[in-house]
């Protein structure tokens, strides 16, 4: 399969290389399924939280973008609270296949220091963001000291 050799020089990269506050590890035997744990970034209600989050690779990459979910509950407007999935604007629609594992974790660490109202899967989080800031930045940090620790 020629996408494992390309997934193993990206991990390799990544692990010379690595993002700052992520770490990455192959969930079982197979090169095509990642766990990234993404650290909160400060300055965000993520701060001090602990995110896995997983990365499939299995369908047709790299000409799809890999299926990304949250396993980790998150209080944000870009993520489904039940599912874990992400929002498809910030990987699927900006997809290219020169675009590699490292485009997608540097999108869901922005997508931490950034959520973005504009485009929400969870549209009261998304409304909570816009009216009341202060309120959904509480709700924010309470969901990561309960669950992403």
């Amino acid at each position: 399969m020629k996408s494992t050799g390309r997934l193993n020089k990206e991990l390799t990269d990544l692990n010379n290389n690595s993002i700052e506050g992520v770490s990455i590890e192959i969930v079982g035997d197979t090169l095509t399924n990642w766990h990234a744990c993404i650290l909160g970034p400060q300055e965000t209600p993520y701060e001090g939280g602990r995110f896995i989050v997983n990365i499939d690779f299995s369908d047709n990459y790299p000409f799809k973008a890999p299926k990304v979910h949250f396993k980790t509950r998150i209080f944000h407007p870009n993520i489904k609270q039940d599912t874990g999935e992400i929002c498809a604007q910030a990987i699927e629609n900006n997809w290219v296949p020169t675009l590699n594992a490292k485009f997608v974790i540097e999108s869901l660490v922005t997508l931490l220091k950034n959520p973005n109202a504009e485009h929400p899967l969870e549209a009261e989080i998304a409304e909570l963001m816009i009216k009341d800031y202060k309120n959904f930045f509480a709700k924010a940090k309470e969901f990561t000291e309960s669950y992403a620790k």
